[in-house]
């Protein structure tokens, strides 16, 4: 009788101090046994985490080359454009800019801006006595090169005295360099031709890269604006005024400003609409900063319902699990284990099958962010607070979706529990 009375407290010391290691243990073991059914129950895990990773991941590494992109533009540019801009975008209608108007805005607001250049651009097909390529001629003034922050590589910028005697004389970009002189890497003095115009290369400007909106700012010809517009235009309207303010604070006084100018300019009354548009660059980013926050919200959405899913189909599959274990369940509380063991135990077993999705979801989600930053050619930014709280987030529902039927398992009656075939 001492015998049988030592054993099951023997037993019951056992099973009470099992540790959380051997826990785990049992817990893997568990699973193990149907690999396929555990790994099928973890995929909306799975889905959801690395659909999070990846996706958060993409934003952070679009909106560094987003910020690239607009450094490279420069982001207290504030540009003035004829006609009004519609709701869809769509500018219409409008008196045409003079280089009267830029006057003005230079004189009034120039306390403002670190300076004002207006421009008139063309497309054009330009030769050299090697090839030929289509690229855009922009004229304009000095201070372009300031207000835009062009980099000189070679040679010079052109002047004042060049754009009164109207110079043929013209700097060239990156993408141009390549094109018109791809075995002459200084081709300062060369000539290029435009039409029946030749305009001598005083400079190379240094590479600029792609705009927000992805045009090629070093496909371009700079030269004196009255070259172009005397020369080859035979128009002195403006196509775009460019201005750039001396600090952040200062683009939205600027713009206000400049708003003021022209409305009293062009004599449009209080009543009347602005028949221009003066957006800033910094307006843009916020622009794509509120569509790439937009989609990382739809992504969360998208990937939280898979979580849920998820969660749900781990509560099923350790409701099932809890049914064809309900005669272990009954041995382990036979020889001693508690309610409270059982409950552990389940959970558990549930924590770690939504711990191996979450897992393996990083992994798949941390390779869809290198591929999408690939893709893209923007740089991979993963942030370890996403990878810590994805790793939680799984764990969490683990505990949720598993509590019930662990809760379920350690309230089963010991001796039903051993007679359950």
């Amino acid at each position: 009788m001492a015998v049988t009375s030592e054993f099951p407290n023997d037993c019951r010391q056992s099973a009470s101090a099992m540790s959380f290691f051997s826990a785990i243990r049992v817990a893997l073991s568990a699973l193990l046994v149907n690999k396929g059914r555990s790994i099928l129950t973890s995929l909306g895990i799975v889905i959801g985490i690395s659909a999070v990773i990846a996706m958060v991941a993409a934003g952070y590494g679009a909106r560094s080359k987003l910020d690239e992109r607009l450094d490279a533009v420069g982001k207290n540019l504030i540009l003035i454009r004829p006609g009004a801009r519609t709701e869809q975008g769509i500018r219409i209608g409008g008196q045409p800019l003079t280089s009267k108007d830029a006057d003005a805005i230079r004189e009034r607001v120039g306390h403002l801006l670190i300076g004002v250049a207006e421009s008139q651009m063309l497309r054009r097909l330009v030769f050299t006595s090697t090839g030929h390529h289509g690229t855009i001629l922009v004229g304009s003034v000095p201070d372009l090169q300031r207000v835009r922050n062009w980099t000189i590589e070679r040679g010079r910028f052109f002047n004042e005295n060049d754009v009164k005697r109207l110079a043929p004389v013209c700097l060239i970009g990156q993408t141009v360099l390549k094109k018109l002189f791809p075995d002459h890497p200084n081709p300062i003095g060369e000539w290029i031709r435009v039409d029946q115009l030749r305009l001598r290369v005083i400079g190379i400007l240094g590479a600029k890269g792609r705009s927000p909106t992805g045009a090629d700012q070093d496909n371009q010809i700079f030269l004196p604006i009255t070259t172009l517009q005397r020369k080859l235009e035979g128009k002195e309207n403006l196509t775009i005024i460019v201005a750039a303010a001396r600090s952040d604070a200062a683009i939205d006084e600027a713009k206000a400003e400049i708003i003021k100018v022209l409305r009293q300019r062009h004599g449009l009354r209080p009543n009347e609409a602005n028949d221009f548009d003066v957006s800033s660059v910094r307006e843009m980013a916020e622009v794509a900063e509120i569509l790439a926050a937009t989609m990382q919200i739809l992504i969360a959405v998208i990937a939280s319902i898979s979580l849920v899913v998820g969660g749900i189909g781990i509560m099923n599959i350790m409701l099932v699990s809890v049914t064809e274990r309900t005669r272990e369940i009954g041995i382990r509380m036979a020889v001693g284990a508690t309610a409270f063991d059982v409950l552990i135990q389940f959970l558990i077993e549930a924590v770690v099958l939504a711990l191996v999705g979450g897992v393996i979801g990083i992994s798949l989600g941390i390779a869809g962010a290198f591929t999408l930053g690939y893709l893209g050619n923007w740089p991979v930014v993963i942030e370890p607070w996403i990878v810590l709280l994805a790793f939680l987030v799984a764990a969490g529902v683990g505990v949720f979706f598993g509590y019930y039927p662990a809760l379920r398992a350690s309230r089963l009656d010991p001796i039903e529990a051993l007679r359950y075939e």
